[in-house]
């Protein structure tokens, strides 16, 4: 069982993965081609408390019948702060790069191998393709952020997980308008990615840094309400949004 790597992961995560990386191993044996930990666990804004540890497994085979022995294992995972896992196999990766192109582009950058090869080394996404998605991620979850708000706005709470939980998933498209635009790997901390978006863009980037620091959950963010805070917040996504409708 030749683990690597596991030195560059935080030491919470490497208490989790050990086993879990045995387990599965152990159950799939010659059918694993690669293991690859990748997202917030491999860079410096994972945090023990409030970050997963995201994992892709490609088999030769990622079926059913052959997922179904490593339930127990999966479920012991997500206990220990690993969400479950993407079972994906070589010709998935290859026909997916343009339905997923900022899935599959975010997990490149942030990879990090702990068995097997590297089976995202040579993948290309196609620009054209990574534009696409950006809008209509972006598009869709402008639509998404104003129907939760209509759903938790008279929970004090509510409004900010709301938008810590459309951030989170706003990251990877940050980052990908990023590549859009000058055609370079984006910087992995989030912080210098949306200072380099406002930059590169024209946008403001403070409603954003203020998301990205906010860990209270307090019904605020920043010095404002999360109420108002979303009004802002929202509009920049809107200027930024037609940005990318015009690249």
């Amino acid at each position: 069982m030749n683990i690597k790597n596991m030195d560059k992961l935080p030491a919470t995560a490497r208490k989790a993965l050990g086993p879990f990386l045995g387990a599965v191993l152990e159950e799939c044996g010659e059918d694993v081609v690669s293991i690859l930990a990748y997202g917030s666990v491999t860079g410096a804004d994972y945090n023990s408390k409030t970050s997963d540890i995201n994992v892709a497994v490609v088999l030769k085979d990622a079926s059913i019948s052959r997922l179904k022995p490593l339930l127990k294992t999966i479920r012991k995972g997500i206990r220990s702060g690993i969400t479950a896992p993407l079972f994906l196999t070589p010709q998935y990766i290859k026909m997916s790069l343009d339905t997923f192109p900022i899935e599959f582009s975010t997990m490149k950058d942030s990879r990090c191998v702990l068995f097997g090869k590297d089976a995202l080394e040579d993948i290309t996404v196609d620009t054209a393709d990574l534009r696409r998605e950006c809008e209509h991620q972006l598009k869709g979850k402008m639509i998404m952020i104003r129907q939760a708000y209509l759903e938790q706005a008279l929970s004090r709470k509510g409004i900010e997980k709301v938008i810590n939980a459309a951030f989170r998933s706003l990251m990877p498209v940050f980052k990908s308008i990023l590549r859009v635009k000058s055609g370079q790997t984006p910087p992995h901390d989030n912080a210098e990615v949306l200072s380099q978006m406002g930059e590169e863009f024209g946008v403001d980037p403070a409603s954003f840094l203020e998301v990205l620091r906010d860990r209270k959950m307090d019904g605020r963010i920043g010095e404002k309400s999360a109420e108002l805070f979303l009004e802002d917040f929202l509009g920049q996504l809107e200027r930024l949004s037609h940005i990318v409708d015009e690249m």
